[in-house]
Order: C-alpha cells, then sequence, then structure tokens
C-alpha cells in the first residue's frame, strides 16, 4: 500500500463506521440541534471541536501508527512540502518552494531545498538544516521504534548543507525513487528539544545505512529518551513548528491543542500556512452513537467516519442540516480482514481462500454500508490507473470453502461440527480468533456475520473486542489468527514495501501477516524505483495478483468518508486527501 509520507503517511484506521441502527433514543431527536429555527448555541466560539472514535496511541509522526494520531500530529508538527488537499499538487511548506531535482549520473538524484527564511521555533531559534538533517537521523537509528517509515527514507544517503545559508541543503539519494520528493519533503523536528546532548551528531547517515554502528550504546541512550512517553504526550515535550501547541491530553476525553500567539507562520501569505481557530480540541468519544447524539446537540463541530444507518438518518433529519453540512468525499482506504499466515491453521492458502469465500462482502455493502462502498481486490485504490481490474472479486460461497477446507485436509472426524485436522501429531479443531477494536460495532458487527457463515463450513470462530492500542499491539507482536483492520494512504504513487515486503515481516514493521516472497521482493523494489508510470502499473498488477492468490487479506471494500461539519464555519471545504478535510482553515462566521 502506499505511503507518501507527505500525505502524512499510511497508517492503521481505527476509526470507521460502527453498526447501531440509530442516533439513540427517540427523544434524542428534539434535542436543541433539531429545531431547526433555533439559534446555533456555537455562535462565537471560535474553537473547533472534532471527534475522535479511538485514543491517539501517541503524539509524536516517526513512531507513531495510528490515523487519529497523524491528524492531531499535523497541526502541531510541519513537513517541508504537503499535498495539496484541493488540488493533490506538492507544495512547500515548511520549505520555501519545491525542490530542485537533479537525475544524478551514478543512477540517484538530488534534491536541493530551502526552508522559509521566517521559519522558527517557539524559542525563536531558526529552523534549519541540522534539524532536518537531526530528523532523518532519528529515522535511521535502528533503535528508534521507525519501523513504518523506515523503508521510505533507506534511500537518503546523505545530507549537505550550504556553507553560506544554513537554512539551505541537498539530499541525495541512491537511486531514482518514484516518492523522492514527498518523502524527503518529511516533517523536521527541533533538535533542541528532542536531542538536548546532540547524541545523533556523533552519527553519519552513511553509518546508520550500513548498520556499522547499531551496537554503539549512545544509539540506545538517544532512542530511550526519543521512545519516551515525555515525547508522546505530556506538554513541554510535544513540541513542533506548526501553528498549534499541545496543550493536554486527559485520556479517554480529550487532546486540545491552542492557537501560537507569536507563530511565525502569520508572517507569510500562503494559504497552507493558515490557521483561524484559536483552539482545537479532539475529543474523544469511543461510541459512535454517543458522538452523534453529541452532534444532534451541537456538542461537536466535525464528526467522520460516521455509522452509515445514522448518516442516512441524519440526511434526512431536518435540525441537523439546519446546523450541519453533510459531505461524501471519496476516501483513499481499503477495508480487510488480516489473515495470520504464521497461524498454525492458516499457514495453507487453500484456507485462507476457504475463509475469504465464508465473508459475504456484497452483503455488507449493500446492507450495512447502505452502498456507500465500493468493492476492492487489493491494496491499491480504485481510482488509480494501477488498480488491477482483472482480478474478479472472491464470492460468498460456503460451498466452495467446504471444498478447499477438504482438499487442505480439514474434516470433522470426530462429528462435533468443528473440522478439524492433524497437527504436528496433534488433533487441531478448526478454531480462530476473529479481533477487532471494541469500540467499533462496525468491525464486530463482521466478526459476527463471519462467525456464523463460518459455523456451515465447520469453523468455530471466536469474536474478540480489544480495546485500541492493546488491539494494535497485538496484531504488531501476532498474536492473532484474524483482524479487522483498515489502511489509509495519499493519492501518490504506492510504495508497497511498507506493508508488503518480507523485510517488514518483524515486530516493528507493519507486515504482520507474513505474507512476501523473493519473487514478490523483487518486484516491490522495482516499483519503487520505476519512474515510468506505465511500466510500473504492470508491475502494480502483477503484485495485486501476487496477493490475491496468495490471500493473506480479505480485501472488502473502499468506502466513502461520512462527514458532518457545522456550518458556523466558512471555508470548511471536504477534499479526498485524508481526513477528509482541514480544520486550520475554518473561519468563524460573523
Amino acid at each position: 500500500m502506499v505511503l507518501a509520507i507527505l500525505g502524512l503517511f499510511l497508517t492503521a484506521c481505527g476509526g470507521d463506521s460502527s453498526s447501531s441502527s440509530d442516533g439513540g433514543t427517540k427523544g434524542d431527536t428534539e434535542s436543541k440541534a433539531t429545531k431547526s429555527a433555533a439559534k446555533s448555541k456555537k455562535t462565537g466560539d471560535n474553537s473547533v471541536s472534532i471527534h475522535e472514535s479511538a485514543e491517539p496511541d501517541q503524539i509524536n509522526p516517526i513512531i507513531s501508527s495510528s490515523a487519529n494520531s497523524t491528524y492531531i500530529e499535523s497541526n502541531i508538527f510541519q513537513t517541508l512540502l504537503r499535498i495539496n488537499p484541493a488540488t493533490l499538487e506538492l507544495e512547500g511548506v515548511l520549505a520555501a518552494k519545491r525542490p530542485d531535482i537533479q537525475e544524478l549520473d551514478n543512477g540517484g538524484m538530488s534534491l536541493a531545498f530551502e526552508i522559509r527564511p521566517e521559519a522558527t521555533w517557539d524559542n525563536g531559534t531558526p529552523i534549519t538544516a541540522d534539524d532536518y538533517i537531526f530528523t532523518i537521523k532519528a529515522i535511521k537509528n535502528p533503535k528508534v521504534n521507525a519501523g513504518s517509515i523506515r523503508p521510505y527514507m533507506e534511500s537518503i544517503e546523505r545530507i549537505e548543507k550550504d556553507p553560506a545559508n544554513p537554512k539551505k541543503f541537498t539530499v541525495y539519494l541512491s537511486e531514482k525513487y518514484i516518492l523522492a520528493e514527498s518523502n524527503t519533503g518529511y516533517y523536521v523536528y527541533p533538535e533542541y528539544v528532542y536531542d538536548p546532548n546532540k547524541i545523533m551528531r556523533n552519527f553519519t547517515i552513511e553509518q546508520l545505512n550500513s548498520g556499522k554502528s547499531s551496537s554503539d550504546k549512545r544509539l540506545q541512550e538517544f532512542a530511550t529518551q526519543f521512545n519516551d512517553p515525555k515525547h508522546a504526550r505530556e506538554v513541554g515535550g510535544v513540541i513542533g513548528s506548526g501553528p498549534y501547541e499541545f496543550k493536554g491530553w486527559e485520556t479517554g476525553q480529550r487532546v486540545v491543542l491552542e492557537r501560537k500567539k507569536d507563530w511565525w507562520g502569520d508572517k507569510v501569505d500562503f494559504p497552507a500556512l493558515n490557521a483561524k481557530p484559536d483552539k482545537i480540541i479532539y475529543k474523544i468519544i469511543k461510541d459512535r452513537t454517543t458522538a452523534v447524539t453529541s452532534m444532534k446537540d451541537e456538542g461537536l463541530d466535525v464528526v467522520r467516519d460516521i455509522n452509515p444507518n445514522l448518516f442516512i438518518d441524519l440526511q434526512k433529519n431536518e435540525g441537523v442540516k439546519a446546523h450541519y453540512n453533510l459531505h461524501t468525499p471519496t476516501f483513499l482506504a481499503y477495508y480487510y480482514i488480516g489473515l495470520n499466515r504464521k497461524s498454525p491453521k492458516l499457514a495453507d492458502q487453500k484456507v485462507r481462500r476457504a475463509i475469504a469465500h465464508l465473508v459475504d462482502v456484497e452483503e455488507i455493502i449493500d446492507v450495512t454500508m447502505h452502498g456507500l462502498a465500493e468493492r476492492t481486490i487489493g491494496p491499491i485504490h480504485p481510482s488509480k490507473s494501477a488498480y488491477n481490474r482483472s482480478i474478479t472479486p472472491i464470492p460468498f460461497d460456503v460451498a466452495k470453502a467446504k471444498e478447499l477446507l477438504t482438499e487442505a485436509g480439514w474434516t470433522d472426524s470426530d462429528g462435533n461440527g468443528v473440522v478439524d485436522k492433524m497437527i504436528d501429531g496433534k488433533k487441531m479443531d478448526m478454531k480462530l480468533s476473529y479481533k477487532y477494536n471494541s469500540d467499533n460495532d462496525f468491525r464486530k458487527e463482521i466478526g459476527l456475520l463471519l462467525k456464523e457463515n463460518a459455523k456451515r463450513a465447520g469453523v468455530d470462530i471466536e469474536v474478540e473486542g480489544l480495546e485500541w492500542t492493546v488491539f494494535l499491539e497485538d496484531t504488531k507482536k501476532r498474536d492473532y489468527d484474524m483482524a479487522s483492520l483498515a489502511w489509509i494512504s495519499a493519492p501518490t504513487p504506492d510504495d508497497l514495501k511498507q506493508i508488503w515486503h518480507s523485510e517488514a515481516d518483524n515486530p516493528d514493521g507493519d507486515n504482520r501477516v507474513g505474507f512476501g516472497s523473493e519473487e514478490s521482493d523483487k518486484l516491490i523494489e522495482e516499483i519503487r524505483f520505476t519512474l515510468d508510470e506505465g511500466k510500473r502499473n504492470e508491475m502494480y498488477k502483477k503484485v495485486q495478483q501476487m496477493i490475491h492468490d496468495d490471500q493473506p487479506y480479505i480485501f472488502m471494500f473502499t468506502p466513502k468518508e461520512r462527514i458532518g461539519i457545522h456550518n458556523r464555519f466558512d471555508n470548511a471545504d471536504t477534499y479526498v486527501a485524508r481526513p477528509g478535510y482541514d480544520e486550520k482553515q475554518f473561519v468563524l462566521k460573523p
């Protein structure tokens, strides 16, 4: 799947639709927001309150792994470049402009950047090349928990500072990389905050790339303090160059950001640096029905991933429409069930394919999603030219599932209704765990539907809900048989290495199903450095076919986003780029 680091990067999606059938009790429809003639109680409040259905895992872009963390981080930290959400073109943020790019005789590339002259840290010191170099070294430090991002930076072989201007530098890549510009335009961290003792200055990028310094105790010393919760959730430890200051995180309640009074971006007339709200409050409400009830009472300004049933009801609610605009932009994401290939019961491809035949995706789309989704077959979004349309989606077919299980040696030898097989000299029943984040009723419903269908094929599935961070940790540890998740991406070429390369099959990586072969790894590596779009698309299609044939994921659908935004704001547009809006741009109406 893609990660364009500027699209804020590919992340596991904890928030999506739930499956409750209504928005609460009948009395909810009589809340203040439903009285269309009523004046909004939010008038004059220049803060934006945004619903988050799950706790962020942490607030540190290099090591966080959840989508909601990414959205919060983007208002605290800044990248050199960003994808303009309206045009989907790259543009400068910390960088004065897009870099000067040169192809080199050795097959590599160089990208020359200049940081805006106005850009400063909160202590008034200028943001310089040293801060960018520090950031890249932090990612390349093997002891830092940056396994998800590290593959996107591995081509960076050195960075040269301009001796005449500390804000100018050139990044040299060893190869011509498809995401060279977007990924080198990554976040910049303040070295004085995250490495006050300048430990990483003792190492060159070349040394970090080679791994020769991996045993140096100073790398672990730095990583210990960088990975520490201080830089993930404590006021004073989470600091960036963006317009908002991290003011607090009440677990299970809210994360609060406050507009900086003397922010450097106010000196620059550029839309990407607009920051209008005085405060942004991310309200953590795990129950989505409760969140919609709060929305009806104007307790939230932005609600996304609204349960499809609730969203359909909201579209008919005149009171809600008096205060909120409802949107369904395209969402660059796919929902899937991951199958752990390292589980003895799921090691056989025929078993994995049998389980896929037991998921009625069309029913999920039509009934649960109300048609607000499109069937998909792989990790490339259907809107992209690289999507392999020759692959036929796997149909719901209980009889075929039974046939495949029998071919794989799974039969009901003892007549207990569950198929079994001798594995390593022991009889093993086909009992599988299906894990999901417990705040997500939608994923629970998928699991329950699968459980009922699986019974008909002699498969016993335990549906287990876990708190979001515990659930993520279990997937990282590979402590599951099946896991219901989603990946979100950016509108840039897809670098599949983060999720699909065998090198990412480790506790710090995102290949959590154990997919990969010498052939698929080679194709994924070639894709990364093939600039010709036509040739690259053919390789993408081959990898999609390999993934389809192996069946490590049960790909389900790509959804339409479902967003409600209070109409007390102007400039509250929705976009394809995630999270589907830019709250920094919201302008309070007079």
